[in-house]
């Protein structure tokens, strides 16, 4: 190969805004740090400004996509199709020395792009997020578009003989995901994969900024999209046994996915415009303004995907109460704890109640979050994409 003549592609061809911005962010990063000045980004220009600052002439070339905006599940299911558009159109206009890098594992476009890189025999690197969660929790969605995700996944992943093309490889993001993976795809396929920790940018630029608090209340609150896969029902169960507790608010710092109204009756502070992902901004303010912050997925759950918000938790520098999972397992395993980790609400409320009376011991949070920085995990990411073709 001509090193030369080299790029690698970075498609971000799903992220819209700042969706999925740290991991998309720090794995640019990881890869500006292995080829310096080879790296062509593709993204949607409402993502481009916050995926590539900082990395000046790291970066060969940033190039436009379009990818649809929109909160609606209409905007959701065109921004699948047009990704999928875009990354085929991406791999089809690729030369021979080219390695594909995609953040996002689009299931939509997966299957032609194996098909196609039979005959062109790139290297390709996808990174799987949530998807492989289908593979062992299929049942708890019911909606129509995870039904049709649930279909793709499987008739990929799921498949008892499944060869990969030539070239291309798949990431996860951590041991244990890779651990628990084994037994569900076939052994051709699982030797495709391999495992990286999520990667974290530093504590955001506004993490101090929290307002003074002067009534004495512990503030505790879930991050991200609230739904019920990712515990609404949780929250309620705690929100009535911390009931009679005046000195305890709850809340909710993100997008509610699920009828918000259970959470005003129950009492649990809920953003003005629950409907809506919060800016970016108002993102930080709110999570620095917590204490603790709670983390209530079933625990049967995040087998096989990582969580962006306990890394929240490390990059606000705030304790985790969580349920305990076997990713929330690993990660205290691997880094020290950083919180505490249950086994059902009723635990979890009486820790709750424990810890306004004893407060939580200091962690080492720059410890943790150095050990998940993109240069601490770049030479991972550099052997898995230096790894050569397959033998046909």
């Amino acid at each position: 190969m001509c090193e030369s003549e080299m790029r690698i592609r970075y498609i971000s061809s799903f992220a819209v805004d700042t969706l999925h911005s740290m991991i998309n962010r720090a794995l640019l990063e990881m890869l500006c740090n292995t080829f310096p000045g080879k790296v062509v980004c593709y993204a949607s220009a409402s993502s481009m400004h916050s995926l590539t600052t900082g990395l000046g002439d790291k970066i060969a070339e940033s190039r436009k996509i379009y990818v649809p905006r929109g909160s609606k599940r209409i905007y959701l299911l065109l921004r699948y199709l047009c990704s999928a558009f875009q990354n085929v159109r991406l791999l089809l206009s690729s030369k021979h020395n080219d390695i594909l890098f995609f953040n996002f594992n689009n299931v939509f476009s997966l299957k032609a792009i194996d098909i196609i890189n039979r005959r062109l025999k790139r290297r390709i690197v996808v990174c799987c997020h949530g998807e492989l969660e289908y593979l062992v929790n299929s049942e708890k969605h019911s909606r129509a578009y995870k039904r049709l995700m649930i279909r793709l996944t499987n008739s990929y992943f799921g498949k008892p003989d499944r060869n990969p093309a030539p070239g291309m490889r798949f990431i996860v993001l951590g041991d244990v995901l890779l651990q628990n993976l084994r037994p569900l795809v076939s052994p051709r396929l699982y030797e495709r994969f391999s495992s990286i920790d999520h990667p974290l940018i530093g504590s955001p630029a506004n993490s101090d900024e929290a307002t003074e608090k002067n009534d004495g209340t512990i503030r505790l609150g879930t991050v991200g999209i609230m739904n019920e896969y990712k515990g609404s029902d949780n929250l309620l169960m705690l929100a009535k046994k911390l009931s009679d507790n005046r000195d305890i608010s709850l809340h909710i710092v993100g997008h509610i996915q699920c009828d918000p109204e259970p959470f005003q009756k129950a009492g649990i502070s809920i953003p003005s415009n629950p409907k809506e992902p919060l800016p970016e901004y108002e993102f930080g303010r709110s999570v620095s303004e917590l204490d603790y912050i709670l983390l209530l997925y079933p625990t049967d759950t995040y087998r096989l995907i990582a969580s962006g918000a306990i890394l929240d938790c490390i990059r606000f520098r705030k304790p985790v109460i969580a349920l305990r999972t076997d990713y929330f397992e690993y990660l205290f395993d691997k880094l020290g704890p950083f919180g505490i980790l249950v086994n059902d609400i009723d635990e979890m409320a009486k820790e709750i109640e424990r810890i306004g009376k004893t407060p939580l011991p200091q962690y080492d949070f720059d410890k943790i979050a150095s050990t998940l920085s993109p240069n601490h995990l770049t030479p991972q990411l550099a052997e898995i994409i230096s790894r050569p073709l397959e033998k046909t």
